[in-house]
């Protein structure tokens, strides 16, 4: 797909949705399709998504946003954890703000766990 220089590229977000779920498999699967010319601005934590085993291709034009939410020690993917829960809720706030600061145009979320974020004390039924 050819892009004219007239078209603007949109500035995707993407949230990695819960750290110790399947967000970070998601989005570097995805990274590896993406057209070349895409703005693409990961927000998450760098050290989770980095533990995950996929290529790195697609990675050169993508910016990452490093929140350091979740501690290293005791971590675990597929667990249920309020840690979790409230690093997911941190990760869309962060995004929101920079839509509201016309810093993204647009946002893509990966998936969260209900049940992190309600021991976090944020109530979503989902």
């Amino acid at each position: 797909m050819k892009i004219s220089k007239k078209q603007k590229i949109a500035r995707i977000g993407i949230t990695m949705g819960d750290p110790s779920g399947i967000g970070p498999a998601i989005i570097k699967k995805a990274l590896a399709r993406l057209y070349k010319n895409t703005n693409i601005t990961i927000i998450g934590d760098r050290w989770v998504f980095d533990k995950v085993r996929y290529t790195e291709s697609g990675m050169q034009n993508v910016k990452f946003i490093d929140l350091k939410n979740v501690a290293r020690s005791n971590f675990s993917f597929g667990r249920v954890k309020a840690e979790y829960g409230r690093a997911s809720i941190e990760y869309l706030d962060k995004a929101l703000g920079l839509i509201e600061n016309n810093e993204l145009d647009c946002l893509v979320t990966c998936p969260i766990s209900k049940e992190s974020i309600n021991l976090a004390g944020y109530r979503y039924t989902g």
